[in-house]
């Protein structure tokens, strides 16, 4: 049984070596801005390939959308974006290739039953992959539907940021138990407990989150979908 997909997760996968830094620091600033969670697999010290498949297969079902680097020919990489591309169709996979990259001599970026996909070039050194990735997240439906409701509120700055950072606090997670969800929040927020349910109802009204029925302490948070 496939898992639920998360709408606002995005796989992310790329090669580690050289690339791991750029990735990183791109989707730390995409996360300020953005509602969505972009989530990488790597593999655990200690950890069996076949654990890491699972891992990674798992975190491709549960993606709304998909993004891969392919330019080292990165062999885990081609499995992990022909096999998005597969299950879910072009339309959700965005394939970026750094032009400059070196790759041994007849390798491509993809593997051959794959090397005619379209993709994005980029160089490291300039804007083209960051614009593509802040084009990319504009049009996500999450992120519609976020900056829709923020529009009806007139939340800007502060509260938008705020709501980012609620929405934040379940990446990687299906779900949260209410009380663990607030607790988290005040602790790291220093915000009061009636402010966050105030947003939490909002953000649950307008089908960004679910707060399924209960007390605290069973009631659980989740993103919609």
């Amino acid at each position: 049984m496939k898992p639920t997909v998360i709408a606002n997760q995005i796989f992310l996968g790329y090669p580690w070596d050289p690339y791991k830094t750029m990735w990183e620091t791109l989707v730390q600033q995409l996360h300020k801005k953005y509602p969505v969670h972009f989530l990488a697999i790597g593999r655990e010290a200690g950890q069996p390939a076949t654990q890491l498949l699972v891992n990674i297969m798992s975190a491709l079902d549960s993606s709304s959308t998909a993004v891969f680097d392919a330019s080292t020919g990165n062999a885990n990489v081609s499995l992990e974006y022909g096999y998005f591309r597969a299950t879910r169709g072009e339309s959700s996979a965005y394939l970026f290739i750094d032009e400059d990259a070196k790759l041994p001599a007849g390798k491509t970026p993809i593997i051959s039953d794959l090397a005619g996909a379209v993709a994005n070039k980029y160089r490291p050194t300039d804007n083209r992959l960051r614009d593509a990735l802040h084009a990319m997240c504009d049009k996500h439906e999450y992120v519609r539907r976020f900056v829709k409701f923020c529009g009806q509120r007139r939340y800007k700055g502060g509260p938008r940021t705020f709501l980012i950072r609620m929405i934040r606090q379940l990446d990687g997670r299906g779900s949260m138990l209410r009380r663990e969800f607030l607790d988290d929040l005040m602790h790291d927020t220093k915000k009061p407990e009636g402010h966050i349910n105030k947003y939490l109802k909002e953000l649950h009204n307008a089908g960004l989150v679910t707060v399924s029925k209960g007390n605290n302490f069973s009631s659980r948070v989740a993103v919609a979908g």
